[in-house]
C-alpha cells in the first residue's frame, strides 16, 4: 500500500475508533448504549492520578448494569493494591468468590495491575475506591453508581369525576426520562368493566412527552383504568380512578329568613348549580303555609348550565290584595321553594315573617280599637252625668 493510502486508512480508523478519552489518563470505552466502560488510574502515594490533569482521586460515575474494568499503572517506587469497596468494610477478602467488592491484587512498584470486567450490581449511591496499602490517607476516591436510563409515567388528575353519563372525562399522561433515557414508550389503556377508555397518542418518542387519556361510561358507578408505558428499560404504569354519576342540580337560597313589613315587599336570590355535568331547564314553584303574601319568581323557568351557577329572584309582596283589598295578616309563614326538571326535584325552605322588624308586636285589630274607644266614651259620659247630678250650693 502506498504511503498516502496508509495515511487515509489510519485517519478513517481514528475517526471510527469507539472510544472517548477524558483527559490523558482516564479512558472510557463506549459500546452500544454505553454498557461497557474501562477506566485507567495511576497509582501514587500522593493519590490516584495525582500528577495527571484529571486531578487526584477523580470521582468515577457508572450505571447499574454496566460492565466495568480497570487498568492500573504504578507511578512511584511503592507497591499498591486497588480495592473497589461496595460493602463499606474495607476488607480485601470480599474480593474473593462472590463477594461484592472488586480488587486488583498487588500492583508492583512502577508496574501494572487490573480489575477484570464485572457487571455493576450495587444499588445506586456513593461508594469508594482505595489503595489498601496506603489508606485512609491520600489514596481514596469516590465512585457513584447511578440508576440505569429509565422513565416515569404519571397522570394528572389521578381521579376523574364525578362525570355524568353523557360526557367524557380526561387526564393528562406524562412520560419523563431518568438518567438520559431517550427511547420510545408505547402507551396502552386498560379500563375496568363498564368503562370506555382511549389514549392519544399511543406512543411517546425521545423518552419525554404527554398523551391524553379519555374515559366515559353510560352506567353510573366507580371505575379505574390502568395506563401502561412500555420502553426498552421496562414497563411502568399509573392507575386513574373514574366516578360516573347521574346528572343533577342543587337549589340554594341567599338567606334562610326574610322579614317583610305590612304593605311592602322583599326579595332573596335562588341559586341553581349543576351537579355531575347537568344542563337543562329548571322550573321554580312555591308553596306557602298558611296562605298569605304573594310569591313570584323572575324568571320562573331557569336554564341551568354545567359551566356556572344560575340565579332567579324570589319576591314576596305583603300588600293588600283581592277585590276588597284584603290586608295580609301579620305573622310567621313557611315558604317552600321547589325546583323541578323532569324527574329531578329539589327544595329549599324560607322562614317568612310579615310584620315590623323592630320587634314590636302586631298592631291591634280594628275591633279591639273600636272597643277601646267605646269604653273611653262610656267613662267620659259617666263623669259628665255625675257632675250634672251633684247638688248646687248657695254662695
Amino acid at each position: 500500500m502506498s504511503r498516502p493510502g496508509l495515511i487515509i486508512v489510519l485517519l478513517i480508523a481514528f475517526i471510527l475508533l469507539p472510544s472517548v478519552r477524558l483527559g490523558p489518563h482516564l479512558e472510557i470505552v463506549l459500546e452500544a448504549q454505553a454498557v461497557t466502560t474501562s477506566f485507567t488510574l495511576y497509582a501514587a502515594y500522593s493519590g490516584w492520578n495525582f500528577s495527571k490533569p484529571s486531578g487526584a482521586n477523580p470521582t468515577i460515575t457508572v450505571t447499574q448494569g454496566d460492565t466495568v474494568s480497570f487498568n492500573l499503572i504504578g507511578e512511584d517506587s511503592l507497591p499498591h493494591l486497588f480495592l473497589l469497596d461496595f460493602d463499606g468494610n474495607g476488607v480485601t477478602t470480599d474480593c474473593l468468590g462472590s463477594g461484592p467488592d472488586k480488587c486488583s491484587g498487588n500492583i508492583p512498584a512502577m508496574g501494572t495491575g487490573s480489575v477484570a470486567p464485572f457487571t455493576v450490581t450495587a444499588n445506586p449511591g456513593p461508594y469508594f475506591y482505595y489503595c489498601l496499602y496506603h489508606s485512609p490517607y491520600a489514596m481514596v476516591g469516590k465512585i457513584m453508581v447511578q440508576s440505569p436510563p429509565d422513565f416515569t409515567i404519571t397522570a394528572s388528575p389521578t381521579a376523574i369525576g364525578p362525570l355524568n353519563t353523557r360526557v367524557a372525562g380526561t387526564s393528562t399522561i406524562t412520560v419523563a426520562p431518568i438518567n438520559g433515557f431517550s427511547g420510545t414508550v408505547a402507551l396502552a389503556a386498560s379500563p375496568s368493566s363498564g368503562l370506555n377508555a382511549s389514549i392519544s397518542p399511543t406512543s411517546i418518542s425521545s423518552g419525554s412527552g404527554q398523551a391524553t387519556l379519555s374515559v366515559n361510561s353510560t352506567t353510573v358507578g366507580s371505575y379505574s383504568v390502568t395506563v401502561t408505558g412500555t420502553g426498552s428499560s421496562g414497563t411502568h404504569s399509573v392507575i386513574v380512578t373514574v366516578t360516573v354519576a347521574t346528572p343533577d342540580f342543587k337549589i340554594a337560597l341567599s338567606s334562610s329568613t326574610l322579614t317583610v313589613a305590612p304593605g311592602s315587599s322583599g326579595s332573596i336570590i335562588v341559586t341553581l348549580t349543576s351537579l355531575n355535568g347537568f344542563s337543562g331547564t329548571v322550573s321554580l314553584t312555591s308553596t306557602l303555609s298558611p296562605i298569605g303574601p304573594q310569591v313570584t319568581f323572575s324568571p320562573a323557568s331557569v336554564a341551568v348550565s354545567s359551566s356556572s351557577p344560575t340565579s332567579s329572584t324570589l319576591s314576596v309582596s305583603a300588600a293588600s290584595s283581592g277585590v276588597y283589598s284584603t290586608p295580609v295578616s301579620q305573622g310567621n309563614y313557611n315558604l317552600n321553594v321547589t325546583g323541578t326538571s323532569g324527574s329531578l326535584v329539589h327544595s329549599a325552605t324560607l322562614a317568612l315573617t310579615v310584620g315590623s322588624s323592630s320587634g314590636i308586636g302586631p298592631l291591634p285589630s280594628t275591633a279591639l280599637i273600636g272597643g277601646v274607644i267605646a269604653a273611653a266614651i262610656a267613662v267620659v259620659a259617666g263623669i259628665v252625668y255625675v257632675l250634672r247630678r251633684r247638688p248646687k250650693t248657695n254662695a
